[in-house]
């Protein structure tokens, strides 16, 4: 995620609630006619900053996420890996999720520790 642009929506939307806060303050308890340009001021920065704040920090999360995917899709080199659906030995089902993993391309079954056939293929684009 981008820091710089993820902070600066932050801020902007904390300053619209302040500014929002300040509205509400000059309605209820001041003589808003006396600050009347105050109280305009207040009401369209608040809205303005509330509304372009999320949008910063949606932008900023954003970019980070396509840069990540276009980094993922520039490769050139993919692996697929074969694992049994049962396990050969206490017969249990092996998702590759709940494997133990000891090695790159060795793997044992989570229940009864037995080494399993791992299967890999690299396929190059």
């Amino acid at each position: 995620m981008r820091r710089l642009p993820f902070t600066i929506g932050i801020i902007m939307t904390l300053v619209g609630v302040y500014f929002f806060w300040l509205y509400f303050q000059i309605l209820i308890f001041g003589d808003f006619l006396s600050n009347l340009y105050l109280w305009i001021l207040s009401l369209i920065v608040g809205i303005l900053l509330i509304s372009f704040g999320p949008g910063v920090m949606t932008w900023s999360y954003t970019t980070s996420v396509q840069t990540s995917f276009k980094q993922i899709a520039k490769q050139r080199q993919w692996q697929v890996i074969q694992i049994p659906l049962a396990c050969p030995e206490c017969g249990k089902e092996i998702s590759i999720r709940s494997l133990e993993w000891i090695g790159d391309e060795e793997a044992r079954c989570p229940f009864c520790s037995k080494d399993l056939d791992i299967q890999s293929s690299r396929s190059y684009m």
